[in-house]
């Protein structure tokens, strides 16, 4: 049996501060079908499109809810490649076009494995990014306290806890 040195853990250390976010991504998980919104929810009107409270769908409110805390260049949505052209044409609305960028699952395999590869595709364009994992399909009525949240989360991980 060969015996090797202990190697000492590394420290723990804090990030550079980029100015409250400056890494922070956020990963918007969107490619569930809704079986359980059926028959609201169909493949070519998956659930996060659906207006369930207020006057936008369910995608529009998470994506709002991040304004300004994270831009739009840092917005990842995780979708599947039927979803993803709907998805598309979905925010373009209004004269207004918000640009996130896509990661197309290969494959639908749930939640685990769509956060899988999201962080690989964060941490490839960005080794010291912060993600932020977000479904689609959540009601959060208080956007202002769930950013004050989120930024104290960010500010944490960024600090190195």
């Amino acid at each position: 049996m060969v015996k090797r040195p202990k190697k000492k853990a590394p420290k723990a250390t804090a990030r550079k501060k980029g100015g409250g976010g400056a890494r922070l991504y956020a990963a918007i998980l969107a490619g569930g079908i809704g079986s359980r919104f059926w028959p609201l929810s169909r493949e070519t009107t998956p659930k996060q499109l659906l207006k369930v409270m207020g006057d936008e769908s369910l995608l529009k409110s998470t994506i709002h809810r991040l304004e300004p805390l994270v831009p739009s260049e840092r917005v990842l949505i995780v979708t599947n490649e039927r979803q993803a052209e709907i998805i598309r044409l979905h925010l373009s609305y209004e004269g207004k076009s918000f640009s996130p960028g896509y990661i197309i699952e290969p494959m639908g395999r749930n939640t685990a494995p769509a956060i899988a590869l999201a962080a690989f595709e964060i941490a490839a364009k960005d080794p010291d990014a912060i993600m932020a994992v977000l479904p689609a399909d959540h009601v959060i009525k208080d956007g202002k306290v769930f950013r004050e949240s989120m930024k104290a989360a960010a500010e944490a991980a960024e600090a190195g806890h």
